[in-house]
């Protein structure tokens, strides 16, 4: 190692702990934009370049370099997203969240030549923005952002792994096997974002047909349920009736878990649903107040207007006992205690006609 070189390692040295301060400060600021965005992202990380790596660089690359300040990557963070139109989408906030040199910043999907594949990221050389209040000594020092999809990183771990090990270079036929593969891996990141696309739409339109009543023939599914549950006028109603037991707080509950039982009871759309609400909501609300009466509880789970309707249509429309529990079981997972929860229910139902016979004697 030549003598700049060995001053360029004992100003690393002296700086180390400046970019471990510098760090924390990106970490969490990469973190805020994220969340403002409303981005959701895989990861968040960071770190400093260690000796060893450093001495590498300078070896390979040492006549590009008189100081430290030279080197735009000592402090590298990334951000790994879901989605590629999220990279463009956090790649925006971090030009107005960070002072970026362009000059040496890079986006390598157009860098890339148009029949080829690879490495594809999102790369900026950034220093902390000068109108906010940092230390002085961390101001001016760079450090690199790069913003990849998950799979680009996967391709990036994988072929760093396995195509760079060997000083003479990557045999022909394995550096087109990783082409295929990189091609492969951006088609899926364009797939992803495409069938998000289409779930939002979908979530859309249905979220539109149950708030115009007009989901009769929408089959039941995680996103039709969960949409019907929030949206419909008379779900919510009956939920609001059933909090009022014991004026409880509604917590909304994803409502995915009673798709099984949804199933067992043969009811496909948000119209059957819509009918078993209208045809048991009087006897699910008088199980439900023998249940809930006196409890105190005060947070209730919005997926309790689907227990006690799917209960009321066991008693109330010609199921046995014992397919109550085959019922009980998909949700408790077990055999016994399947059976004293459907028994109970019989029994309470019972009361609940005596209590209606007595009323009408009365």
């Amino acid at each position: 190692m030549n003598i700049k070189d060995r001053l360029i390692m004992d100003e690393y040295r002296e700086q180390r702990a400046d970019f471990v301060k510098l760090g924390e400060i990106v970490h969490t600021m990469l973190r805020s934009v994220a969340k403002e965005a409303g981005i959701p992202v895989m990861s968040i990380e960071h770190r400093i370049k260690d000796e060893k790596s450093l001495e590498g660089k300078l070896y390979r690359k040492g006549d590009g370099y008189q100081h430290l300040d030279d080197i735009t990557d000592i402090l590298g963070a990334r951000i790994i997203c879901y989605f590629n139109d999220d990279v463009d989408r956090i790649g925006q906030i971090i030009e107005q969240t960070f002072a970026i040199d362009y000059e040496n910043s890079s986006d390598k999907r157009a860098l890339m030549r148009a029949d080829a594949f690879g490495y594809l990221s999102l790369h900026y050389i950034c220093t902390l923005p000068d109108e906010e209040d940092y230390p002085d000594e961390l101001r001016g020092k760079s450090f690199e952002i790069q913003i990849r999809t998950m799979l680009q990183h996967a391709w990036s771990d994988i072929n760093h792994d396995l195509g760079y090990k060997s000083q003479f270079g990557v045999p022909r036929t394995i550096t087109r096997e990783f082409a295929r593969l990189a091609g492969l891996l951006e088609i899926a990141d364009n797939e992803f974002v495409r069938v998000r696309d289409d779930m939002n739409r979908y979530t859309e339109e249905t979220r539109r047909k149950i708030i115009e009543n007009d989901a009769d023939d929408v089959l039941i599914d995680m996103i039709s349920l969960d949409e019907y549950m929030r949206s419909n006028c008379e779900i919510r109603a009956f939920i609001d009736r059933l909090a009022g037991i014991e004026n409880s707080e509604i917590n909304e509950i994803n409502p995915e878990a009673y798709l099984p039982q949804l199933k067992w009871l043969k009811l496909e759309t948000i119209g059957d649903l819509s009918r078993m609400l209208e045809k048991n909501k009087e006897i699910a609300y008088k199980l439900a107040e023998k249940t809930l009466k006196g409890s105190e509880l005060d947070i209730l789970a919005s997926n309790v207007a689907l227990r006690f309707l799917c209960r009321a249509e066991l008693v109330a429309n010609g199921y046995s006992q014992d397919e109550a529990a085959e019922f009980i079981y998909i949700s408790v997972k077990n055999k016994a205690r399947a059976e004293r929860q459907a028994k109970h229910l019989f029994t309470m139902y019972k009361d609940i006609k005596g209590d209606e016979k007595n009323e009408v004697l009365r």
